[in-house]
C-alpha cells in the first residue's frame, strides 16, 4: 500500500487527523510537511464539492513547500507517497489553482492563498470553506487565524490541516495544541520530532543542530515552544568569526544597506565566493562598512548625500546587488538616479536571523560568514544584539531596536542573496582569470585577497 512510503509519525497522523482541527507541529525536517501534504490530498479526494483552499505564509511559500511535492516527482532515492495524486492533478500558473481528479472522476479545483499579513483578509473573506490546508501556521496573524477558523464552516464536511514549527507558548496555536491534549473534541495533534524522519542521515541532522542557536535551536531543532532571551548571537567568537583580511577572493560583491534618517545610516559591503564545484562550500564576508550617526556626527545628510557617498563607498568594487529596505522609496529613487538599482530586501527579521546564525556558525549547505576587523560597528552591533524583554512579557519575538543598523544591513543582504557554487570548473577558472585581472588593477593583491 502507498501509505507504507510514509514514516511511522507520517501514518500515525493521516490515521488519526479527522478532528475539524488537526495540527502537525514539531521540528523542522522531521517530515510533518509530507504527511499532512498527503493528508491533505486525501482529503481533498473525499471533499464533496471544491470549497477546498491551501494557505502559506505567503502564496509562493505554499507553492513550493505543498503544491511542488504534489505535481513534481522528488530527488531520486526518496520517498514518493504523493506520487498516487501526481497524475490526477495539474497546476494552473495564471489561476494559482491546483486542478485536482478524485477517485470518483470529479474535477476539484484547490485555491492557493497567501497569509502574510492583514491584507489578506479580503482574499478570505466571504469564502465558506470545506478543507483548509495551512502550512507554516505559526508565521500568520492573529486575526488571519481567526478568520480562517470562521470560514471553515460547512457543516457536511469540514476539515482543518495546518503545520507549524512552534514560537512563544503564549501564541494563539500552542492554545488549540493544549486544547487537543486536555481532548478537546475540535483538536488533534501530532509532535513530530528530527529523529521521526528516518530518511535523514546522522551528518544532515548533526548539520541542522550545528547550524542553529538559542531559541532557534529549541523550537526548530527540539520541536519546543519557548520563550527568546538574552543575546542572539551567543556564540558569536571573535576569535573565530573576525578576520583581518577577507579569507578568498572575491567573485562579486553585494553590498546591503539600512537607510536612516532619525537613525543611523548603515551600509555593508560582502564579499562573495561561490566555492568551486560541490567539495567546496560558498564563503562570503563582511568587508567593510559606511556608518553615519548623525548623533554622533553632529548633523544629518539627505537621501541624495547618502546616494553618493553610497555610489563612492562602492565604487572600487563589482557590486552585482545593492538589497535595501523596501520602505526606502525615495533614496531607491535617488539611486536610480545615479545608475544604481537596488533590490527590495526580504526584511522578515526572525528569517533574517535565523539565516545571519546559518552563515555566522558555518552551515555546510550555506557557506560560512566572517566579519573583517574594520566593520567595528557591525562588531559591536553583533555582540550587543539582544531580544526585546517588554516584547518577551507579551510573547512576541523581536530584537530590541537598539544600535542595530549594521545587523539589519547584513540581513538583509544574506537573507535575499543566494550564492551558487560553480559546478564546472572551466569556468571558474575563466572567470578567476577575469577577476584577477580586475583585482589588480584595483590593488586586491596587496590587500592580501588571494590566498
Amino acid at each position: 500500500m502507498i501509505v507504507d512510503i510514509l514514516s511511522p509519525k507520517q501514518q500515525e497522523f493521516v490515521l488519526n487527523s479527522t478532528k475539524k482541527w488537526n495540527i502537525a507541529c514539531g521540528a523542522m525536517s522531521s517530515g510533518k510537511t509530507i504527511g499532512a501534504n498527503f493528508r491533505a490530498m486525501q482529503a481533498a479526494d473525499q471533499c464533496p464539492d471544491s470549497q477546498i483552499w491551501f494557505i502559506g505564509h505567503t502564496s509562493s511559500t505554499i507553492y513550493h513547500n505543498v503544491i511542488t511535492h504534489i505535481i513534481n516527482e522528488p530527488a531520486p532515492g526518496l520517498p514518493d507517497p504523493l506520487k498516487i495524486f501526481r497524475p490526477y492533478s495539474k497546476w494552473k500558473e495564471g489561476n494559482r489553482e491546483l486542478e485536482y481528479v478524485d477517485s470518483c472522476g470529479r474535477l476539484k479545483t484547490i485555491g492557493t492563498l497567501g497569509a502574510k499579513d492583514a491584507g489578506s483578509a479580503g482574499a478570505i473573506q466571504g469564502k465558506s470553506m470545506s478543507l483548509v490546508y495551512c502550512d507554516e501556521m505559526t508565521l500568520y496573524p492573529d486575526a488571519i487565524i481567526d478568520l480562517i477558523d470562521t470560514r471553515l464552516r460547512n457543516p457536511v464536511h469540514m476539515v482543518g490541516i495546518a503545520t507549524m514549527n512552534p514560537t512563544y507558548p503564549s501564541h494563539k496555536l500552542k492554545s488549540w495544541i493544549d486544547k487537543a491534549n486536555e481532548g478537546d473534541p475540535n483538536y488533534y495533534q501530532l509532535h513530530f520530532g528530527i529523529d521521526d524522519n528516518p530518511y535523514l542521515t546522522k551528518d544532515y541532522k548533526d548539520r541542522i543542530k550545528n547550524s542553529l542557536s538559542g531559541v532557534f535551536y529549541k523550537r526548530n531543532y527540539l520541536g519546543e515552544w519557548c520563550l527568546a532571551e538574552g543575546s542572539i548571537f551567543d556564540f558569536f567568537d571573535r576569535s573565530l568569526h573576525v578576520v583581518l583580511h577577507p579569507p578568498r577572493a572575491a567573485d562579486y560583491w553585494i553590498v546591503g544597506v539600512d537607510y536612516g534618517t532619525s537613525n543611523a545610516f548603515s551600509a555593508i559591503l560582502i564579499g562573495v565566493n561561490c566555492g568551486r564545484g560541490a567539495q567546496e562550500k560558498p564563503i562570503i564576508w563582511a568587508e567593510k562598512e559606511y556608518y553615519w550617526d548623525y548623533k554622533k556626527r553632529g548633523f544629518q545628510k539627505s537621501s541624495a548625500e547618502f546616494a553618493d557617498d553610497l555610489k563612492a563607498f562602492m565604487q572600487p568594487y563589482g557590486v552585482k546587488s545593492v538589497y535595501i529596505d523596501p520602505s526606502a522609496a525615495t533614496f531607491k529613487v535617488d539611486l536610480q538616479r545615479r545608475g544604481i538599482h537596488p533590490v527590495n530586501a526580504e526584511n522578515d527579521v526572525n528569517e533574517g536571523i535565523i539565516t545571519a546564525i546559518k552563515w555566522l556558525k558555518g552551515d555546510q549547505q550555506t557557506g560560512q560568514l566572517y566579519i573583517c576587523s574594520e566593520c567595528v560597528n557591525l562588531i559591536r552591533e553583533i555582540e550587543s544584539y539582544v531580544w526585546h524583554p517588554k516584547c518577551l512579557e507579551r510573547g512576541e519575538d523581536e530584537p530590541l531596536k537598539l544600535n542595530d543598523h549594521a545587523v539589519d544591513a547584513l540581513r538583509y543582504a544574506v537573507n535575499t542573496h543566494k550564492p551558487s557554487r560553480f559546478d564546472n570548473e572551466e569556468y571558474y577558472k575563466r572567470q578567476e582569470q577575469q577577476l584577477r585581472q580586475r583585482n589588480q588593477m584595483y590593488g586586491w593583491e596587496q590587500k592580501g585577497g588571494f590566498r
